[in-house]
Parts: C-alpha cells; structure tokens; sequence
C-alpha cells in the first residue's frame, strides 16, 4: 500500500490559501529545502531543515512485514542513523523478549538492538551489510521467535540516490549509494528551522459562544465561507455550536465545526476581529483542537488507525503560522498510531 494522498476523509486538506505563513527569507529558503520522492515500496521525505528520511517496507500482500527508517542530517560526514519495527498491529507493538535476527540471503547476520518506542537498531557493521544487500537487491528479512518479517528492496536504490542528490553527495565519498571521489563541497548544509515567537494569550481552551457572539461572529465567518468554491464545510455541522477563545484585546480565533467523514472530521479555524475592522481570517478547514495559542489537526490514514497526518499552527500575536507538519509513514499495519514519526516541517517555537 502506497503513501495515501491527503484529502479532508484521510489526511489533512489545507489550501495553501487558507494557511498564514511567516514569509521571512529564512522560513522561504526553508520551505524550498523540503522533498518527497517515492518508488515502488521506498518512500523519501526531507524535511525544510534538509533532514532526509527514507522508509522502506514490505510488499503488498506480505502478512508478517517489518518497516526500516534510515535518517541523515545534511551536512559533511553525518551518520545514516537507522531504526528497524517489526508488523505487531494484531497483538500490540512492544518491546519482544529477544531481539530479532537480521537475514540477509537468509543467513543471520546477528542480533539487532533495543533502540525504544517499539524499534530496533542496527549496528554499522550490520547497518553496511544491510545497504549492500539492497544495492544487489538480497532478500532481507528480521528473524523473531522463528518467524520471519521482511522488508522489501524495491525502490530503494531510486530512494536512496534521491536522497543522495537532495543533500548533494552523489559521486562523494559519503554517497550512500552512488560513491565517488568528487570533494565534499557539494555537500549540503543543514537549514535553520524557521523560528517562531508564540505570544502569550488570553483564553488558553476555546469556550462555548454566546447567543450574543453567534449573533456577531457568525453571519462574517458564513460569508467568507460561502465565498470560497474550495471549502468543505457542510451545512449540517455549521448549524452546530461553535465556540471562541480570545487571543488578545481585540482578536477573536473562532472554531466552527466544518466536516465529518468516515474516520476523521475537521473544525474550521478563524482569526476575527471583535470590532469587525477586518474579514475574518480561515487558519485551517481541518483542525481538531486549540490550546494556549497552538492549534492542532490529526488525522487517520485509514480506519485502522495504524496511519496518521499531522499539523499544528502558533499565534505569533498578529497570525497563526505553521509550526509543524508531517506522519507516520505508509498504511501498512505495522502498530496502532503509526510506525514513524516523519516531518516534512519542522520549526524552533520560542515560548513568552
């Protein structure tokens, strides 16, 4: 099963129209750092700071399947750190009582390591066996209590030389896959995360409108909605209570509920002013919650949970800006909330 495309009934759906961005040089050249890449069953995501992660999983159809995650942060000689986490969706992911075995050909290559939070570490020594059997395309697979989980090579050689090439080491001698003895020069620095002040607020939790309120903020919030052909809000969950918190002496964030599907539904999110200076402004059509000036949204993959999309927005005193946003990887039941956790926006909040 491939990286699900983001809609409002799986992953987040935010118009870039609707999302407030700190247009800074710094967060610019942050964001034009950021890239996904997939092939067959390997996924790349490099996050704005040029963190890359690659993830690689079993075959479709496979029923003891295990996930790898091979991380490396831009820059010279950096480390490709790894994590391995075997398929538990069934019984509950959790520390085994004996490591598993790495299998490559199907001859054991040892024992791997507890690294926590339901995964397993290779050392180097395994770590370069590894890699090298995915350039020859070997079967690999992880032994535990007899039973076999495999993670598939299909793709990765694509992946891995896509990652190579967004940090800039194809033909160096730190190349994962393509080595080669041009100077590290070419090599990538990391990107400063972007930086964001949240400023302090008045309502820390968003509260129930008053008939008062609704009489006000509703009839401004309708029409910006009604004036977007984009937006998704159905007319049954606007007829819903809303509820308001204030930001600061004279803005209001609004929260209306918006859509509801199979597995997820969504909020939409206004900032407003309470004298009605100004139109009301859509934050997100998909948030799930507010608290001390962070709004947040998550969402499942799919019904079984085993896959989720996040993002989260600051009030920096004027607008809320993105301050993260990423998942857990491929919908491929390997354990409830997700495998990994994947940015592909990361950001430094400052706190008042």
């Amino acid at each position: 099963m491939k990286r699900q495309k983001r809609s409002c009934s799986t992953f987040l759906s935010v118009p870039a129209s609707c999302v407030l961005l700190a247009m800074s040089m710094g967060s610019a050249a942050a964001q034009s750092a950021a890239a996904t890449f997939s092939h067959k069953d390997w996924d790349l995501i490099c996050d704005n700071t040029l963190t890359c992660r690659a993830a690689g999983y079993a075959k479709d159809g496979v029923d003891k399947g295990a996930t790898v995650l091979l991380t490396r942060q831009a820059g010279r000689d950096t480390p490709v750190m790894n994590r391995v986490m075997l398929a538990h969706y069934d019984d509950g992911a959790g520390q085994r009582a004996s490591p598993p075995d790495l299998l490559i050909a199907g001859r054991t290559a040892g024992p791997l390591a507890f690294a926590g939070d339901d995964s397993w570490q290779m050392n180097d020594a395994q770590a370069a066996r590894f890699l090298a059997a995915l350039k020859k395309d070997a079967p690999v697979s992880f032994r535990e209590n007899g039973s076999d989980f495999s993670v598939s090579g299909a793709g990765s050689s694509a992946v891995l030389l896509k990652m190579d090439d967004v940090q800039g080491r194809v033909n160096t001698p730190g190349a994962i896959l393509r080595k080669g003895a041009n100077k590290e020069s070419s090599v990538k620095m990391p990107v400063a995360a972007p930086v964001i002040h949240r400023a302090a607020v008045t309502d820390k939790a968003l509260r129930p409108m008053t008939t008062q309120e609704a009489a006000v903020l509703r009839a401004p919030i309708l029409r910006v909605l009604a004036a977007d052909q984009d937006q998704v809000c159905t007319e049954d969950r606007l007829a819903e209570p809303w509820e308001v918190a204030q930001l600061n002496d004279n803005t209001l964030l609004v929260s209306a509920p918006c859509w509801l599907a199979a597995y997820n539904g969504g909020s939409a999110y206004f900032v407003i002013n309470k004298h009605m200076r100004s139109a009301p402004v859509l934050v997100s059509d998909s948030g799930n919650d507010y608290e001390n000036g962070k709004i947040s949204s998550a969402m499942k993959g799919r019904g079984l949970g085993d896959c989720w999309s996040h993002q989260e927005w600051v009030w920096n005193g004027a607008e809320f800006v993105e301050s993260a946003r990423g998942d857990t990887g491929r919908c491929m039941a390997i354990r409830a909330g997700g495998a990994w956790d994947i940015p592909e926006y990361v950001s430094q909040v400052r706190e008042p």
